[in-house]
């Protein structure tokens, strides 16, 4: 059974400051409003991810994911570390352990991909798990944490759209109806 937990290292007083320094004056920013502005301070809010007994191939998916990210922790799957000098312990369904740590704007673009039905089930229900830990933390982000069709207003950017969500266009239909 896999398990995602969401620690929230930074807060409110680091974001005003941030946003103090380009205004040149005191700021009274709130998380609302930085998150649905995505200006340069969101990158202020830090959060450390713990997913647990996550299947390796969905840890692969995730590792992918690099801007905004300040470093990626695996477990090693090195034979000679874990015991399995024949190489026969681990396929691509076993469960691993996979820490991030990164920013808010790091997690809105991987809800992005990986809140998408273009991605895998298995990615997407950990994905799910990981918006349910931030939201414990950190409400406002976890409002901004959207599949791509939801975050480009309602229009899918895939090559064919998954057809799951019944009001998204296709990137195509809009282009042609501009």
């Amino acid at each position: 059974m896999s398990e995602v937990f969401v620690e929230k290292l930074t807060g409110i007083d680091l974001l005003q400051w941030a946003c103090s320094m380009t205004i040149d004056s005191k700021s009274n920013m709130n998380l609302e409003r930085i998150y649905r502005n995505e200006h340069s301070p969101i990158r202020t809010q830090i959060f450390k991810v713990s997913m647990i007994g996550i299947p390796t191939f969905v840890s692969t998916h995730f590792v992918r994911h690099n801007v905004g990210i300040l470093g990626h922790f695996c477990k090693t799957q090195r034979d000679d570390r874990i015991g399995d000098t024949e190489g026969t312990a681990h396929d691509r369904w076993t469960p691993t352990n996979h820490g991030i740590l990164c920013n808010a704007q790091a997690l809105i673009n991987i809800a992005r991909k990986r809140l998408c039905y273009k991605s895998h089930p298995s990615t997407r229900a950990v994905m799910r798990m990981l918006l349910y830990a931030v939201k414990e933390v950190d409400e406002d982000l976890a409002k901004r944490m959207l599949p791509e069709c939801r975050y480009r207003g309602n229009v899918c950017h895939e090559d064919r759209i998954c057809g799951c969500i019944w009001d998204v266009k296709h990137w195509k239909e809009v282009e042609i109806n501009e």
